[in-house]
């Protein structure tokens, strides 16, 4: 193991490699998942990103993280209200016990990503089950589809917010520190592709050409033509 944790390659061929990887892990990422821990992918991406930002010498201001978070309360309260109009449709529909129970009618709403989505599936679900009798009372298809749209806003956005823990972390890095964060990532998403994908020689060498040619193995031939990295016994 290396003692120095300092870069190992030129910045514009760490910042390089990172991008072509990021690339590598859109297309078989899904593949390799097995292979990598659960924050492995977005904070190696946030990573990348971070780096190249500093290096362009762009600053990114906190407004894009307050806005982000005001999105997602935004989007939160949104849903409630379209959950709890559509809740008083039903209420004053002089509904039976079975669909006031059905849609949730009553139930307390929790302010919360997991809590407001719930609520709004519930709404589906019932109308699902229930279709003939919401239409009489005049809940029809395009506020089930609202709901459905709200949902994924919600989901959307809170993605958005996990990212944003990722990006934190990278921020907290020296320029050496991040860049060899960076290397090392690369490094083991080349091995782990090659590895991964050894039957399958097109991709293989995607995974094999993101070490910058410079810095690859030196490699010999062994006996019977095989491949030995320089240092391996022949």
């Amino acid at each position: 193991m290396e003692d120095n944790k300092g870069p190992k390659w030129y910045i514009t061929e760490a910042i390089s490699s990172g991008k072509a990887s990021l690339r590598l892990l859109d297309l078989y990422g899904t593949e390799l998942q097995s292979r990598l821990r659960t924050d492995e992918q977005p904070q190696h991406k946030a990573n990348v990103e971070e780096l190249e930002t500093r290096v362009s010498g762009q600053k990114q201001t906190l407004t894009a993280q307050k806005s982000t978070t005001q999105s997602q309360e935004a989007a939160i309260k949104e849903l409630n209200e379209t959950i709890v109009s559509i809740r008083n449709v039903v209420r004053n529909g002089n509904a039976p016990k079975d669909i006031l129970v059905a849609y949730g009618v009553g139930d307390r709403i929790s302010h919360s990503v997991s809590g407001v989505t719930a609520a709004g599936n519930v709404i589906i679900d019932a109308h699902t089950k229930y279709g003939t009798w919401s239409k009489e009372v005049g809940i029809i298809e395009a506020d089930i589809t609202e709901v459905k749209t709200q949902i994924k806003a919600v989901s959307d956005v809170e993605k958005v917010q996990d990212n944003s823990m990722y990006v934190r972390k990278a921020k907290t890095m020296d320029k050496n520190t991040l860049q060899r964060e960076v290397e090392d990532e690369v490094s083991k998403l080349s091995s782990l592709g090659s590895r991964h994908f050894s039957k399958s020689p097109t991709v293989r060498v995607q995974f094999e050409d993101l070490i910058p040619a410079a810095h690859k193995a030196k490699v010999a031939t062994g006996p019977n033509g095989a491949k030995v990295e320089k240092g391996e016994e022949k």
